[in-house]
């Protein structure tokens, strides 16, 4: 059993706190933190045609693509793809750095989320690491996968609080922190599926209105779930790490 029970709604509520009158800020953090994947996918849903359903190969695949595909959208893609192995996992470790801090009420502004480029070369091989790890888990069945998933969910955040580090001791942190707490996470993500199909549920009740409004109120509501997301997420690293820094809030349960 968790040493410590981390109820959904106390992080949730915690989040709340937090973010009251720093929403803008934090909104256009959590946008620019994945502004590349975001870049990413509407040029391959722009320039990139729906072919899956007219080819039986890989190979095939990538023949029609080089057919049908301008080379000058293809090296843009290429780029793209380049700079977000580059470049996102730096601006995953500035956004959680930002969210941390503005869960102990400390406002880094806009900049925040660059407050980690000095440690890309650790993001990314972090990012390299947990990515294989998961992976290798994933090889044996999807639930060890999922199990993986959640044991390095805290890897980024050590690392970000602490740029010292080395990828393998945050994940070491990682690991150790969550040895009893998977289960307070799987809750904690779990009570945002609600929120996470809402983007979809809102293209579907508004595309008869207007393309153009579903499309945009969609994103406007993964943005803002996503940040919502980070806000509890960071609240309950904090929990699991510094448990006294809720418990002098009133937020934290200790039931056992």
């Amino acid at each position: 059993m968790d040493p410590m029970v981390l109820a959904p709604s106390t992080l949730k509520l915690k989040a709340i706190q937090s973010l009251k009158g720093n929403w803008q800020t934090a909104l256009l953090v959590s946008f620019f933190q994945w502004i590349l994947p975001t870049a990413i996918g509407l040029l391959s849903a722009t320039q990139i045609p729906d072919i899956t359903e007219t080819v039986e190969s890989y190979s095939e695949l990538l023949r029609v693509v080089l057919e049908k595909v301008s080379p000058s959208s293809l090296y843009l893609l290429a780029g793209l793809l380049l700079l977000h192995i580059l470049v996102t996992p730096t601006l995953q470790l500035g956004c959680n750095h930002y969210f941390l801090c503005r869960m102990r009420g400390q406002e880094l502004g806009f900049a925040g989320l660059f407050s980690r480029v000095h440690a890309w070369g650790k993001a990314l091989y972090l990012m390299i690491l947990v990515g294989v790890k998961i992976l290798l888990w994933s090889l044996l069945f999807v639930v060890p996968g999922i199990i993986a998933a959640i044991r390095y969910s805290m890897a980024p955040y050590y690392l970000a609080e602490d740029p010292s580090l080395s990828p393998w001791e945050a994940i070491q942190k990682s690991k150790n922190a969550m040895r009893n707490t998977k289960m307070s996470f799987f809750a904690l993500y779990s009570s945002f599926i609600g929120w996470l199909l809402m983007p979809l549920l809102l293209q579907i009740l508004l595309a008869s209105v207007s393309i153009i409004l579903a499309l945009v109120a969609a994103q406007f509501m993964e943005l803002f779930t996503n940040t919502y997301m980070n806000g509890a997420l960071s609240a309950f690293y904090l929990a699991v790490n510094n448990p006294e820094e809720l418990e002098e809030e009133g937020l934290a349960s200790t039931d056992r």
